[in-house]
C-alpha cells in the first residue's frame, strides 16, 4: 500500500503548535495525582478541549484505591558499621512503619528480581535493589514482601548527571483496584528510594561487611473518588479503536506524561475532523490511578465497559511518554504478533513519504509478546495491542553519559526533556495508523505470525520439560493450526485487494464482516492463553516476570529439577496436564473459526 491522497489530507491536518500548547498547559501544572485538585482542573481541561473538538466526552466517577506518600516524611539511617543519615523518600502504596521504624540487617539483591535472591536468606532484613524497568518496581516489592519475607526495602534510583535526584513512583503489585483475594498483598512492606550517589556508597560499605539499617516511611492507603476523561467519535460501525494516555503523574510530570495527554488530544482532534469518513470509531482514554493505584482507570474501564470492548474493540494503543528529547530519528511500529506487520509496514510507508528512517519495531522478533505494563489491562479481553511512534537512535542513546530519561518521575520531568517535532512526528505515526485501521475495509490482521509463535513457543516448553510431560501433540496441533491460518491469510489478502473499490467493497459487506468477525473472535481465544497467567477475567501482578509466552505452561521448565517421587513434582504435573488442556481446547477452538471463517470469505 502507498499513502492515499486522503490519507496525506489527515495527516495534513496534524498540527506541531496545537499539541505543542496542550504540554505546555499540562506542564504548568505539574504533579497530578489522581484525587487530587490538581489531577481534578486536568480532568475538565481534556473535557472543555474535547467539546471545542465536537468530540463526544464524558468523565465517569468511581472508586478508585489511591495512595499519597508522605514523600519526604521519609528517613533511612546507616546504624552499623558506623552511623550516618540517608536521604529517602517514601513510595506510594506501601506499609507504613510506626513511628519508631524499623531496623535489620541490609542485603543487597541487584534488580531485585526473583533469580537476584538466589543463595539470599533475606528473611527478617531489608533489601536493598536497583531501580530499573526490568522487573518494575512493584514486583520488586512483591518478590521482597510478598515471597521472600523481607521486612523492607530500599530502591536506588537511577545514574544522572545531577547529584541527589529522587524517583517518586508506586510499589503496589496488584493490577487494578484490588479484591478480597488480593487486599492483603497491596504492599506488604515500607519501601524508599535513595539517590543513585547514596546507594553507590551503600554498597561499597556493604563490599566490607554486614550494614544495619533504621528505617521509617508512611503512606496514605484509602478509597477515593476520582473521575476518568472518556471521548468518543462514532464511526459507520459500532467497531472501535481504543488509544489511552495515563493522565495522573509524578513530579514536574512533562514526559511523563503531558506529552501523552497533549498527543491523545491532538489525535483526537484530527481523527474528528474526518469522522464521516470513518466506517469505525475510535475511543480516547485518559486514563485515572495509573500511579497511585497501579492501572486503577484502566481495569475499571475493562471490567465496566466489558460488553462493548468485547464486542467491538479491535486495537489498543497506549499512548505514554511519547515525544521525548531526541527521538527524531525514524519511524517505528509493531504489536501483538497478529498485528505487528501492519503496523511496522504503515511506519515503513510514513517514513519513505517523509524521507526519514524507518527504525523497524516491536514484534519483529518472533519471541515478541505484550508486556504486563503500561496500561495493558485489556490482554484477558484478547485485544490487540501496538505502536506507531517517532523514535530515537540507539547510537545516540548509547552515547549519552548518563542514563536516558534519567529524569523519571522526579523534579527534572521538566519541558526541556520533551520535543515538539519528535512529539508532532509521534502523532502523525499514531494518526496514520489509527485513520487507516479505522477505515480498511477488512482489518489488517496476520493470522500466521501467531501461529509461527505458538509453534516456537510450544518445542521451547516441550524442550524444557525434558519428557516429564510430553507437549508434542500441542507442537503437532499447532503446526495444523498454521496450515488452516496460511489459506486464511491468502483469502484475506484476496478480499482486501477486492476491496480497494468502494463499490465492490459494498457488494462484498457479508464477506468483510465475516472476516472481521472471524479476526476477533481469534484474538479473542488465542490471546488470554498465550500473554496471561490469570486468564480471561483476572489481571496478572504488575510487571510480573512469570509472565512469558503462554505462561500459564512456563513451570514445565521446573519439573525436570524435582524428584519424581515427591508431592511437589505430582502435584505440579497435575496442573500443568491441566494447563495442557487449557491450551489444547484454545487451538482447536481457533482453527473451527479460522476454517469458518475461510470458507465464509473464500471466492464463490
Amino acid at each position: 500500500m502507498v499513502l492515499s491522497d486522503y490519507e496525506k489530507k489527515v495527516l495534513a491536518e496534524v498540527s506541531k503548535e496545537e499539541s505543542w500548547e496542550h504540554v505546555k498547559w499540562f506542564a504548568s501544572i505539574g504533579e497530578k495525582l489522581s484525587g487530587s485538585p490538581e489531577f481534578e482542573k486536568s480532568v475538565d481541561y481534556v473535557l472543555d478541549k474535547l467539546k471545542s473538538y465536537n468530540v463526544d466526552a464524558t468523565a465517569p466517577e468511581f472508586q478508585a484505591y489511591l495512595s499519597f506518600p508522605k514523600t519526604f516524611d521519609a528517613q533511612l539511617k546507616v546504624l552499623e558499621p558506623e552511623k550516618k543519615a540517608i536521604e529517602c523518600i517514601a513510595y506510594a502504596q506501601i506499609k507504613s512503619t510506626s513511628p519508631e521504624g524499623i531496623e535489620g540487617e541490609l542485603v543487597y539483591v541487584s534488580q531485585g528480581g526473583l533469580e537476584d535472591y538466589k543463595g539470599k536468606n533475606v528473611r527478617n532484613k531489608i533489601t536493598l535493589a536497583e531501580l530499573s524497568y526490568a522487573p518494575p518496581r512493584p514486583w520488586k516489592n512483591y518478590v521482597a514482601g510478598v515471597l521472600k519475607g523481607a521486612i523492607g526495602q530500599v530502591q536506588i534510583n537511577y545514574t544522572s548527571p545531577r547529584p541527589k535526584v529522587y524517583g517518586r513512583g508506586t510499589v503496589k503489585s496488584i493490577w487494578g483496584n484490588p479484591t478480597p483475594e488480593t487486599i492483603d498483598d497491596v504492599g506488604r512492606i515500607p519501601v524508599v528510594n535513595i539517590s543513585w550517589e547514596d546507594g553507590e556508597y551503600l554498597k561499597k560499605l556493604l563490599d566490607k561487611g554486614p550494614v544495619k539499617v533504621w528505617m521509617r516511611a508512611e503512606a496514605t492507603r484509602e478509597w477515593m473518588r476520582t473521575r476518568q476523561p472518556i471521548g468518543t467519535i462514532k464511526g459507520k460501525e459500532p467497531k472501535f479503536v481504543l488509544v489511552g494516555s495515563h493522565m495522573d503523574a509524578w513530579g514536574a510530570a512533562v514526559t511523563c506524561n503531558a506529552v501523552g495527554n497533549a498527543s491523545t488530544l491532538e489525535i483526537a482532534r484530527v481523527i474528528g475532523k474526518f469522522k464521516s469518513h470513518l466506517r469505525r470509531g475510535v475511543e480516547f482514554l485518559w486514563y485515572t490511578g495509573h500511579e497511585t493505584g497501579i492501572m486503577d482507570g484502566s481495569t475499571w474501564y475493562v471490567d465496566n465497559f466489558w460488553d462493548k470492548l468485547h464486542k467491538n474493540c479491535i486495537a489498543n494503543f497506549n499512548n505514554d511518554s511519547t515525544g521525548m528529547l531526541y527521538a527524531t530519528a525514524g519511524y517505528s511500529g509493531g504489536g501483538d504478533p497478529i498485528l505487528s506487520e501492519f503496523l511496522m509496514s504503515t511506519m515503513k510507508e510514513l517514513a519513505e513519504e517523509e524521507g526519514v528512517p524507518f527504525m523497524g519495531g516491536r514484534g519483529r522478533s518472533i519471541r515478541y509478546m505484550p508486556s504486563k505494563v503500561g496500561d495493558a489491562s485489556f490482554l484477558g479481553l484478547g485485544i490487540p495491542s501496538g505502536s506507531a511512534r517517532a523514535t530515537s537512535s540507539p547510537e545516540v542513546i548509547s552515547k549519552l553519559p548518563y542514563r536516558y530519561n534519567w529524569w523519571y518521575h522526579s523534579d527534572y520531568d521538566t519541558l526541556d526533556k520533551a520535543d515538539a517535532e519528535a512529539l508532532y512526528m509521534a502523532n502523525k505515526a499514531q494518526v496514520f495508523a489509527v485513520f487507516r485501521l479505522c477505515t480498511l475495509p477488512v482489518l489488517p490482521y496476520k493470522v500466521t505470525p501467531v501461529t509461527d509463535w505458538m509453534i516456537e513457543t510450544l518445542k521451547e516448553h516441550n524442550q524444557k520439560a525434558k519428557a516429564t510431560l510430553d507437549l508434542t501433540d500441542l507442537v503437532e496441533k499447532a503446526e495444523t493450526f498454521k496450515k488452516v491460518a496460511v489459506k486464511l491469510d491468502e483469502a484475506l489478502g484476496w478480499l482486501s485487494e477486492k476491496c480497494g473499490d468502494e463499490a465492490e467493497a459494498q457488494r462484498l459487506k457479508e464477506k468483510i464482516q465475516a472476516a472481521n468477525d472471524g479476526l476477533l473472535k481469534i484474538c479473542r481465544i488465542l490471546n488470554p492463553v498465550n500473554y496471561t497467567l490469570h486468564g480471561k477475567y483476572g489481571q496478572d501482578n504488575y510487571g510480573a516476570e512469570y509472565v512469558r509466552p503462554i505462561p500459564q505452561l512456563q513451570p514445565v521448565a521446573e519439573l525436570p529439577t524435582l524428584n519424581p517421587d515427591t508431592s511437589d513434582y505430582k502435584a505440579l504435573r497435575t496442573k500443568l496436564v491441566k494447563v495442557r488442556n487449557i491450551v489444547s481446547d484454545a487451538l482447536e477452538d481457533t482453527m473451527w473459526f479460522t476454517e469458518y471463517t475461510t470458507e465464509k470469505i473464500k471466492i464463490s
